[in-house]
């Protein structure tokens, strides 16, 4: 069972990342396509330094996974957060 969850696991984490991604792009209220492509930047950057340090700690079994989900949830959470610029105009 342990063989089952761990092989599924990476599919799970992918697709509730990308249905995150495609639910905020589809609603987006962003101004300008700029400023959502400035946060989905930043987002894949920096998840791509978590992912690494994940793979540095030992997390995943293989380096891809590291290499491959962090950049995906760093969009994710970056289109999640509340941008601190878009109060009141």
């Amino acid at each position: 069972m342990k063989e089952f969850i761990l092989a599924a696991l990476p599919w799970v984490l992918c697709g509730i990342a990308v249905a995150i991604i495609c639910a905020n792009l589809a609603g987006s209220k962003q101004k300008t396509q700029k400023k959502l492509d400035r946060r989905i930047a930043l987002g894949l950057a920096l998840g791509l330094m978590f992912g690494s340090a994940l793979n540095a700690a030992g997390l995943w079994g293989s380096h891809g996974l590291g290499l491959a989900l962090g950049p995906l949830w760093g969009m994710a959470l970056a289109l999640l957060l509340p941008d601190k610029n878009s109060g009141t105009d």
